[in-house]
């Protein structure tokens, strides 16, 4: 059974359980449960929207640089493939040595560029995330919310729009944290 299937089937045991238990304990107000797709509102609240394209504009130059690096290194290739029968052996040993090199610190950047790129990622969905659920449980509670789980859309044989709260949770969450205008650019002097 994949970890997808026993997510949705243990979610599934869950909100029938807090059902369950709000009836079985005679409460009189209904039990109301609602869930929430993170991924959707974390692409669509304005904070992270800004910051996506942050991350993109950080990391445009370190793609620029590693294609010029792999731009070099299939010259290189070709350099060393036109060269491979009329070349003597250290001419080749020479070429197929910056090849490797080349190679090598294209491999190092990737690997650094990925690891600083998945480092800042981590850290705005933590900051968001907070913020999100700060939202979600003052939203829920005002509600009076039994349940609000995270929506899974590929885990759902059906679900009513009235239970899905996430455009409500955008749009709480741009009223509560609004983007910060940055501050205009002084004049050239």
């Amino acid at each position: 059974m994949s970890f997808r299937t026993i997510a949705a089937t243990v979610t599934g045991c869950l909100a029938l359980a807090v059902v369950a238990t709000a009836q079985q304990a005679g409460d009189a107000a209904q039990t109301k449960i609602a869930f929430v797709d993170v991924k959707r509102a974390l692409v669509s609240i304005e904070e992270g929207k800004a910051k996506r394209k942050e991350l993109q504009d950080w990391a445009r130059p370190k793609e620029e640089e590693l294609q010029r690096l792999g731009k070099e290194i299939a010259d290189l290739q070709t350099e060393l493939n036109a060269k491979r029968a009329a070349a003597n052996e250290d001419a080749l040993a020479e070429l197929n040595r910056r090849l490797v090199a080349k190679q090598r610190e294209a491999e190092d950047k990737q690997r650094v560029a990925q690891r600083d790129l998945e480092e800042r990622q981590a850290v705005i969905l933590r900051g968001m995330g907070e913020k999100l659920q700060a939202v979600i449980t003052q939203y829920s509670d005002a509600n009076r919310f039994t349940a609000v789980f995270i929506l899974e859309p590929d885990n759902v044989a059906y679900l009513a729009a009235s239970a899905d709260i996430t455009d409500q949770v955008v749009r709480l969450y741009n009223e509560k944290y609004p983007l910060q205008a940055k501050p205009a650019a002084p004049p050239a002097k």
